[in-house]
């Protein structure tokens, strides 16, 4: 049974949890958008107008704001070809160098997002459709992803450094290790293989 997550990664668990609905329920909303426009061009030859831009800008913001509960969820593709062939502490080293990694690069891309919006503040930019759409609007929704991405990736690079040098391989598993097949299976509802392999 998995240990209780610290009080903090509870709170960003539930930030979380509500950003990335907000983030799939923006893409379910551009979908229909899109099928309304195809419709109207092919029955009454008219536009819309602006869903091709609305619908890239959804796809930025939610992919940013699923970003944060997928680490959360140990779920980010990993190449683990060679990671199931290692003891318990060699895993909890490669698990902590690799959200480590994964930090370092959310805080990179939301430095550098954040120039962008600053820019486009500074200069008021707009984009240049018939709906003249504020850049900072849709930017500043796109950054807010990557911030609670950051965030939660340092509280869970904070804890899972502290767990590998309190010699805890089996909590830097939990909190930030590559998810074993029981576990997918498991949230499936599935049944776990006989042999209780691990995904290679």
């Amino acid at each position: 049974m998995d240990a209780p997550r610290p009080r903090f990664l509870a709170l960003g668990e539930r930030i979380s949890r509500i950003a990335v609905w907000i983030g799939g329920l923006m893409i379910v909303l551009t979908a229909g958008l899109i099928t309304a426009e195809v419709l109207l061009r092919k029955i009454a030859n008219i536009s819309t107008g602006g869903a091709d831009e609305l619908s890239g800008y959804a796809l930025a913001v939610g992919s940013s704001w699923s970003m944060g509960f997928a680490l959360l969820r140990r779920a980010h593709v990993r190449v683990d070809a060679l990671y199931g062939q290692f003891s318990a502490t060699p895993r909890a080293w490669l698990d902590c160098l690799a959200i480590l990694a994964m930090t370092g690069f959310a805080l990179v891309l939301t430095w550098f997002c954040a120039g962008v919006l600053q820019e486009s503040i500074t200069l008021g930019a707009r984009s240049t459709t018939t709906l003249s759409i504020p850049l900072w609007l849709p930017q500043g929704l796109w950054i807010t992803g990557f911030l609670i991405f950051s965030a939660l990736g340092l509280i869970l690079s904070f804890h899972a450094v502290l767990a590998l040098l309190a010699g805890k391989a089996e909590r830097v598993r939990h909190l930030v290790g590559s998810r074993t097949a029981e576990e997918e299976l498991s949230e499936d509802g599935g049944q776990p293989p006989a042999n209780g392999g691990e995904r290679c």
